[in-house]
């Protein structure tokens, strides 16, 4: 018990520090330390945080309306909270979302910039940015009470000129649980847990957070899981999940990565292949699978999009055909992708993976993609258009197998798979899935 205590008084000594310390002088020195998405949120219109929101009744016209207490930045990689956050704007619903930094993202200190903020960030999408104090970062702890308190007034104040009749809270993080709990006690808004991920399988999500996964469960109105095999488990470990568990896929935004743009065909002659793949590279990416590919065939390019976040990947640095390009804009995405003759999902098999539905897979479907994977649940829906392998050196075979494809009808319905698979699609689907929550409206 002394060393917990010990350790939460280091880190609240660093939690206090840390604000002054990263912009006074760690990113003077260290400019390119910096994370992107920092900058990325102030370059939409934003305003001081009021019970006015830049949105009128007259653009809202359909009803609910969502609240996004997220995973992942809207700034950094495209994720599912944004994409259906931008489907449901689309079809005309007003959607809000958190920015999850809670002032770590602000340019200055607390001193020059105090206010809670909100930012436009297009037709029926605002971004709400809440100052704390400690700005703790947000995946590693639970807030604190009154942490918590200061989120919910934030949130209060937003909805309160918001035009809406009522939202939905789509949380898929246990972080936001209290917020979330006290935001349907003085409004009424159903929770909506999107566990989209076996969370325990990450390595940067602090235990206590993975903890209180079970009450956000028990807490939520309606559970929204990404994969049947995760939806599955939880159900086994939880029986009492079953009555309000709803499986709504990963999916693609076929016509961002179709408009414009042709994939490679079997036809076209390349002087090279080019194998790719686009996404986290994270401790889940199975390098050894990608090396052995690329040794059997230094002829081709192996292309890896995105950022590296584990060790691990640097050691591919050391085959002379892989290119590690790092992370890519999502508005640019699709033009790399339209140069891959095949396209990988190399990753370990653990809880993590084994419980993932990976939106690359729809992605790559888009462009009619050769899909070269490890053996997933998920992928195997799709085992007569997926080269699936079961080890490093039956992965190098696959990629083989693909790179040398030539049924033009197998693109074809690789293709009007995805067309179906959207994000618009998902989003119909969670409109249905919450009418058994929300009152007719």
């Amino acid at each position: 018990m002394k060393m917990r205590g010990g350790l939460r008084c280091l880190r609240d000594l660093k939690e206090v520090v840390r604000p002054y310390y990263l912009r006074w002088v760690y990113f003077r020195l260290f400019p390119r330390a910096k994370p992107e998405h920092f900058s990325a949120c102030w370059s939409y219109p934003w305003y001081p945080l009021s019970p006015c929101t830049p949105v009128s009744a007259d653009e809202i016209r359909f009803h609910p309306s969502f609240l996004f207490l997220p995973m992942a930045d809207w700034h950094s990689r495209i994720q599912r909270s944004q994409h259906l956050a931008r489907a449901l704007a689309r079809r005309g619903h007003l959607c809000f979302y958190l920015n999850p930094h809670l002032g770590r993202e602000y340019p200055r200190t607390r001193f020059t910039e105090k206010d809670h903020r909100v930012a436009k960030l297009g037709p029926l999408l605002l971004e709400l940015h809440v100052r704390l104090p400690r700005e703790p970062v947000f995946h590693h702890r639970l807030l604190r009470d009154a942490e918590n308190r200061t989120v919910l007034a934030a949130l209060a104040t937003l909805l309160q000129g918001s035009a809406i009749q009522w939202v939905i809270q789509m949380v898929s993080l246990p972080t936001w649980c209290d917020v979330a709990v006290g935001l349907r006690r003085i409004s009424g808004s159903p929770i909506v847990y999107d566990c989209h991920d076996f969370l325990s399988g990450f390595r940067a999500i602090g235990r206590e957070i993975i903890e209180r996964e079970i009450e956000l469960f028990r807490l939520s109105d309606m559970v929204v899981f990404s994969a049947q095999q995760l939806m599955e488990r939880k159900v086994a470990q939880f029986p009492w999940l079953r009555e309000k568990a709803v499986l709504i896929r990963n999916a693609a935004d076929f016509f961002h990565f179709t408009t414009g743009l042709q994939a490679s065909s079997p036809a076209r002659a390349r002087a090279r292949k080019v194998i790719g793949y686009a996404g986290s590279l994270n401790h889940w990416f199975d390098t050894e699978a990608v090396r052995q590919a690329a040794l059997r065939h230094p002829e081709w390019q192996f292309i890896l999009i995105g950022r590296i976040e584990d060790e691990r990947i640097l050691a591919l640095r050391g085959v002379d055909n892989v290119h590690l390009l790092g992370e890519v804009p999502y508005a640019e995405l699709p033009k790399y992708l339209a140069e891959f003759d095949v396209g990988l999902i190399p990753f370990l098999r653990n809880e993590l993976t084994l419980a993932t539905n990976p939106i690359k897979l729809y992605e790559y479907f888009s462009l009619g993609l050769p899909v070269v994977s490890t053996r997933l649940p998920e992928v195997q829906f799709y085992s007569d258009l997926v080269y699936i392998a079961d080890d490093s050196h039956s992965f190098a075979v696959q990629v083989e197998r693909a790179a040398r494809e030539k049924d033009e009808s197998l693109r074809n319905r690789r293709v009007a798979i995805a067309r179906q698979e959207t994000w618009e699609s998902r989003a119909e689907q969670l409109l249905v899935a919450c009418k058994r929550i929300t009152p007719a409206v």
